[in-house]
């Protein structure tokens, strides 16, 4: 009796505590159940709010004023955050989701926060999820877009009308720049061939009269001729965007070419002893004295003059007049330093006269062009020899020498512009379109200039970009528009 009893007990005691521990061990599970669903419904609802953002700030490009990209990006902000995440996905209800838009220091944010109710099963037991007791899942998402300053440098050479390709370059860069937002964005244009001109100086506001597209649209008919001075297009966009002088800002230069460099601008000194390749000597007209050749005192030493000197018609003008440039301007008239109507050109500079006969008048190609950079490096350039009147400086009689000193020149304003050669602060992406045909674009060289990791000297300590290859005019547009949603992607 005593076993049985003491067993009764025992049973007793068993159901006594389990009765205690489901009162703590049901809310547990219940709580974990609940816990478990709100982690589910909050990593749903970051997802959403995160997408919804980034939706918004791609979208920052579109509208013409900051009102209506505003506007726009709230719009996409809501419907993504809509379709991502429906009313009453996990029988949720939705007490707030706002969006906005706002400026910092060079870049624009976007930020959606989200609040919703969860349903809770177990927690009420606990009063959570009754009145007083507001249960709660908050979350937010941000995402931003650079600002964007943006020189367009574009190539208008002769090689382009010979190719039927001019029209294409003008409707293809006018698609271009219609990606981008006006009011934020910065955007400017230098065109090239043998001179260049920066026909659009850096602005926000680029949709705006007179518009950059109405200024490519002029680049056809009649606005390609000559040759391709490629390195003073480059650098002179570099320069563009150091006189902004934004490091914050994503900095990028779109450079654009169908053929070889051929024309390089540079101070030349004038000749005064005749060479075993060109024995003539200068007869250019000395400034300092106003003597001419053949009077006493003549002595023009001392004096340069300042062109771009094309492979095969000479030393032109390289500041363009306004776009269309019917025809890259003429010879030079004064040297540096110097203004004043010339004397006649048969008692004046031999390239006066006739352009072709500049190796006249000029004994070899300056070391540098006038921007620094150096006609030496990744093409061999030719020397005169030892025992020349002008040993070791570079032949300027042959015209494939002249071509590669202006292939080097483009080569070295990239690296120096890699190198932050005119500010230490300002990180410079350059992108750039090859195009086929006429000129045909060579790869190699196009690659260093982007710094494309394709290429054979890539830095990948240095802001590389992309090379895109265009085998034909049709193609153009899908280059540029790659291009595009490069820059677009990487001012995010």
């Amino acid at each position: 009796m005593r076993s049985l009893s003491s067993a009764r007990r025992r049973a007793g005691v068993v159901i006594i505590m389990t009765a205690i521990m489901l009162t703590f061990l049901v809310p547990l599970v219940g709580l974990a159940i609940d816990a478990g669903l709100l982690y589910a419904i909050r990593a749903r609802l970051q997802g959403a709010v995160d997408a919804a953002a980034l939706a918004a700030a791609r979208s920052l490009n579109l509208g013409q004023t900051l009102a209506e990209q505003t506007a726009v990006a709230e719009d996409r902000a809501r419907r993504y955050f809509a379709a991502n995440f429906p009313d009453g996905t996990f029988d949720t209800i939705r007490k707030d989701v706002r969006v906005e838009v706002r400026d910092a220091a060079w870049r624009r944010e976007v930020e959606v926060t989200a609040e919703f109710e969860p349903p809770v099963y177990f927690m009420r037991y606990l009063s959570w999820g009754s009145a007083g007791k507001e249960l709660l899942v908050r979350v937010a998402g941000t995402a931003s877009r650079r600002d964007l300053n943006l020189m367009l440098v574009v190539d208008r050479s002769g090689s382009l009308a010979s190719a039927g390709a001019c029209d294409d370059v003008a409707s293809s860069t006018r698609a271009f720049v219609d990606l981008f937002a006006n009011e934020r964005d910065r955007i400017g244009l230098i065109t090239y061939g043998i001179s260049y001109r920066v026909d659009y100086a850096p602005s926000k506001y680029f949709k705006n009269a007179p518009t950059l597209d109405s200024i490519l649209s002029q680049i056809d008919p009649g606005g390609c001729n000559g040759g391709t001075g490629s390195a003073q297009g480059l650098w002179n966009a570099y320069q563009e965007l150091n006189n902004l002088n934004e490091p914050g800002a994503f900095n990028v230069i779109v450079f654009f070419t169908d053929g070889v460099p051929n024309a390089i601008t540079a101070d030349f000194p004038v000749k005064l002893q005749p060479t075993p390749e060109e024995p003539n000597t200068t007869r250019c007209f000395d400034w300092t004295r106003g003597l001419r050749q053949g009077e006493a005192g003549w002595d023009p030493s001392g004096q340069t003059y300042r062109g771009a000197l094309f492979r095969s018609s000479g030393l032109h003008q390289f500041v363009a007049p306004v776009i269309p440039v019917a025809a890259d301007p003429g010879a030079i008239e004064g040297p540096n330093g110097f203004s004043g109507s010339p004397p006649p050109a048969g008692d004046d500079c031999w390239f006066r006269s006739d352009m072709t006969l500049f190796a006249r008048d000029f004994p070899y190609l300056p070391d540098t062009d006038i921007y620094g950079n150096s006609i030496f490096g990744y093409k061999t350039v030719d020397v005169y020899g030892a025992g020349h009147p002008y040993a070791g400086k570079a032949d300027i009689t042959v015209a494939d020498n002249i071509e590669r000193a202006a292939v080097n020149a483009l080569d070295n304003a990239a690296q120096r512009i890699r190198d932050r050669a005119l500010n230490p602060n300002l990180a410079v992406t350059v992108y750039v379109i090859g195009l086929g045909g006429a000129g045909e674009a060579e790869h190699e060289l196009l690659r260093r200039i982007a710094n494309d990791p394709a290429a054979g000297n890539f830095d990948s300590t240095r802001p590389h970009g992309l090379y895109v290859y265009a085998a034909s005019p049709a193609q153009l547009q899908e280059a540029f528009a790659v291009v595009a949603t490069e820059v677009l992607r990487f001012s995010k």
